[in-house]
């Protein structure tokens, strides 16, 4: 079985998405079969990479949650050769009610990666911007907890929380889970508050050594449904990720 990352903040606009869809693009580049699966209703992994949003809700990770098998018709290749995706829905949202109660809950999206899991070296998974029964599903279903980090108050406050979250599935469901790290995103070292965050973090986390920075070029990406390595290969932030992605396989190592 390769590694299973989720990708995870409660807080939004931490660049939580635009790590899950550059990590997994650099993974699939260094020739490691990589897989994400987006469950953010958002779905904007699923825009970039596939340049559309609307999916018949069986055809996406939505299925899974319904205890169907993970299908070879779920799965979509990218424009990269090593990297696929399983696409979110709006229907997503249901989940939350769908399995309020339920004694399986938590676990539906385990038992659906189980089938698929040694098909890639890396499944990476995109968690919505909250603590809710999708996330922990991811958690349950993961290997390791990547956390991106905006360095602010708010950001940084909300750590606890999400940490208590990854304790209590470590002691009843997941005890395998392991903290890989955080990122920090957004970073610009010439800040006070930077320089100050920097030294607080490690006392809750190990902090990884690569550090993404702050470009306009993400949000123009964004706007062409493109990523970085297409529409700015030479980019610092493209550069940050291509990091990264060695950084994670040594820390795995």
């Amino acid at each position: 079985m390769g590694y299973i990352i989720s990708i995870a903040n409660q807080k939004g606009g931490v660049a939580k998405t635009t790590t899950a869809i550059h990590l997994s693009i650099a993974l699939s580049q260094k020739n490691h079969k990589t897989l994400l699966i987006d469950l953010d209703p958002q779905r904007n992994s699923t825009g970039v990479l596939l340049k559309k949003m609307d999916f018949p809700a069986d055809k996406t990770i939505y299925s899974a949650f319904q205890k169907q098998p993970i299908q070879g018709d779920m799965i979509y290749q990218t424009e990269y050769d090593n990297l696929f995706i399983i696409p979110s829905t709006i229907k997503i949202v249901e989940i939350e009610n769908l399995l309020a109660g339920m004694v399986d809950g938590f676990f539906r999206l385990s038992g659906s990666i189980n089938d698929i899991s040694r098909e890639f070296d890396f499944i990476i998974m995109d968690c919505p911007p909250s603590l809710s029964i999708l996330t922990v599903n991811a958690l349950v279903a993961a290997t390791d907890i990547l956390i991106p980090l905006q360095i602010s108050k708010f950001s940084i406050d909300g750590l606890n929380g999400l940490l208590d979250v990854i304790n209590t599935v470590q002691k009843r469901y997941n005890p395998k889970l392991k903290i890989l790290g955080g990122v920090f995103t957004f970073y610009d070292e010439r800040t006070t508050i930077a320089r100050a965050m920097i030294k607080k973090i490690p006392d809750k986390i190990h902090i990884l050594k690569t550090k993404i920075p702050k470009s306009v070029s993400v949000e123009e990406a964004f706007m062409l449904k493109s990523d970085l390595f297409s529409y700015a290969p030479r980019n610092k932030v493209t550069l940050a990720y291509k990091n990264l992605s060695s950084e994670v396989i040594n820390e795995l190592e």
